[in-house]
């Protein structure tokens, strides 16, 4: 394993050679993919609506108005943020009416 990447190291060229040179398909085996899978033609319509909703989208981004769904991430520090206001809020409901209680008891 050594000396191979010895070798490796010494001519790094070949190795990107090897990395570039396409894999070797069987025979026979794209004309029998070819015949069992069928090219896709989509319908007009779905052609149709999808060369409007890509000119609304060249016409928004040149208008400099790009919609940006938001992270994954934004929600959960969102929700982790609303639930620690929510905990803060219960608590100084608790501690209000824990006082008051407690003066009443006085």
């Amino acid at each position: 394993m050594i000396g191979r990447m010895k070798r490796t190291l010494r001519h790094p060229f070949r190795a990107v050679r090897r990395l570039r040179e396409p894999r070797r398909v069987p025979q026979g085996f794209e004309s029998a993919v070819r015949g069992v899978l069928r090219p896709v033609e989509p319908s007009a319509s779905f052609r149709e609506s999808l060369r409007g909703n890509l000119a609304l989208a060249v016409q928004r981004k040149a208008a400099g108005l790009v919609i940006e769904y938001p992270k994954p991430f934004r929600e959960g520090v969102i929700l982790g943020v609303s639930t620690g206001l929510l905990a803060a809020a219960i608590a100084a409901v608790v501690l209000f009416f824990r006082l008051r209680l407690c003066e009443a008891k006085r």
